[in-house]
């Protein structure tokens, strides 16, 4: 069963219509500067209010991803419709957001459709996989560099083939969290806020960082049963990025992640065949087949952690056998220029920064607290890549290109990739 090319066409339309109602918008009150102003970088990162400026388009090769996004602000509210399609295999994603600006603190309400199939060429026999549902982020920032959450979201789960479990269920949970450093690094703000629809970059050379030269984030997620909840968990998840300089002009982006569910529940080591499914645990009846590591918790697979990925190592691509409920990963990049702030012209395209760039990773991902700490099955991985800044028109371009390759892993996670990154800012 496919969803019908409608599903497509109406998430776009009313992703459009929430941009259409917007009027002339009155920019927003320029933020008090910093009491501790970080170091200047190497290259100019790409300012705050033109971060929030539209539209803006990324595109994911060669996963033959795009995404853009479509913003309005009327004088203390910010109106945001995004669309993501991944045009290999149909995947599509709408986001509808109001943002609203008050004094001491800052709210979003949200709601979101994701609709994904299976990539071409796997072995996965399922038809789709459907997650609806809406969110209340609110910030409470104490001054430009530390700032708080709380997230309050429903997930509700669909798939095509009703004979899996978890289809027509809900997640829902609350987070709390807290932010040190820069707001505008999409991996932090995923840990402490929205997980979906977010800007995904290989590389780092054009971001703020924090005071310092460091920024943090840190998270404790909590589902329960209550209401039409279906799931209990609890998730503490923390990510700390560093800059160290080498050079004057050359310079090193260090990041460390790790994850722990502390409390979860194996709810099924087995599943009946039979038309009306049925899972449990113990000894399995006749005929019942073993389910999959990454099915057997009160954990949505969706919310378990990923070692591979463009946000963990970068040679490993994102599967089954590279998900768990405890994971652990550093990544290095070192950047070196190969010329910064000059004006290069490529017909319509002028090439203002171009930076080469170094990788090397390292992690572990399992289903046990201990599994982070077993150096002995840890995945490295280590690559090459080039990151640039271009301006065409009125649209700057940073463009990111990285291959990287595994040097140490298990059979079915070795490999290598090329992961490619376009983001446009007017």
């Amino acid at each position: 069963m496919r969803i019908h090319p409608a599903v497509a066409i109406l998430s776009i339309a009313i992703a459009s219509a929430a941009v259409t109602l917007a009027q002339e918008a009155t920019p927003p009150p320029t933020p008090p500067p910093p009491t501790n102003a970080p170091p200047p970088m190497t290259s100019p990162p790409v300012s705050a209010d033109r971060r929030d400026a539209f539209p803006s388009v990324n595109v994911y090769l060669p996963e033959g991803q795009a995404s853009i996004r479509l913003r309005k602000l009327i004088k203390n509210v910010l109106f945001e419709s995004q669309i993501d399609y991944k045009f290999v295999n149909g995947d599509i994603s709408t986001f509808l957001r109001y943002k609203y600006y008050a004094k001491d603190y800052t709210y979003k309400l949200s709601v979101f459709d994701t609709i994904g199939f299976p990539d071409i060429g796997s072995r996965s026999t399922s038809e789709f996989q459907r997650v609806r549902g809406g969110l209340l982020l609110t910030e409470f920032p104490r001054d430009y560099n530390h700032r708080y959450f709380w997230l309050v979201q429903d997930d509700r789960l669909t798939f095509g083939d009703v004979t899996i479990v978890d289809n027509r269920k809900n997640n829902i949970y609350t987070k709390i969290g807290y932010q040190y450093g820069t707001e505008f690094d999409e991996h932090l703000n995923a840990i402490v806020g929205e997980s979906r629809g977010r800007i995904i970059p290989v590389l780092t050379a054009f971001r703020d960082i924090g005071p310092q030269k460091t920024s943090f984030s840190v998270a404790l997620t909590e589902s329960a049963k209550i209401s039409t909840g279906d799931y209990h968990y609890t998730k503490l998840e923390g990510e700390v990025l560093r800059r160290f300089d080498v050079t004057p002009t050359s310079f090193v982006v260090t990041r460390a992640h790790a994850g722990v569910f502390p409390t979860k529940s194996t709810i099924r080591t087995w599943c009946t065949t039979t038309t009306n499914q049925v899972c449990g645990t113990g000894t399995p009846p006749p005929g019942a087949i073993t389910v999959p590591q990454i099915e057997r918790y009160s954990v949505p697979s969706y919310e378990l952690f990923d070692l591979g990925g463009r946000e963990a190592l970068r040679g490993v691509k994102s599967k089954d056998a590279s998900a768990g409920t405890s994971e652990f990963h550093i990544t290095n990049e070192y950047f070196v220029p190969v010329f910064r702030n000059r004006d290069y012209r490529t017909y319509l395209a002028h090439w203002n920064t171009a930076y080469a760039i170094g990788y090397l990773g390292a992690g572990n991902v399992g289903y046990s607290l201990s599994d982070p700490g077993r150096f002995r099955n840890y995945v490295v991985d280590a690559g090459l890549g080039t990151e640039a800044s271009i301006t065409i028109r009125d649209f700057e371009v940073l463009l990111s290109v990285i291959y990287a390759h595994t040097i140490r892993a298990p059979e079915d996670l070795r490999g290598g990739k090329v992961r490619v990154s376009i983001r446009t800012i007017r």
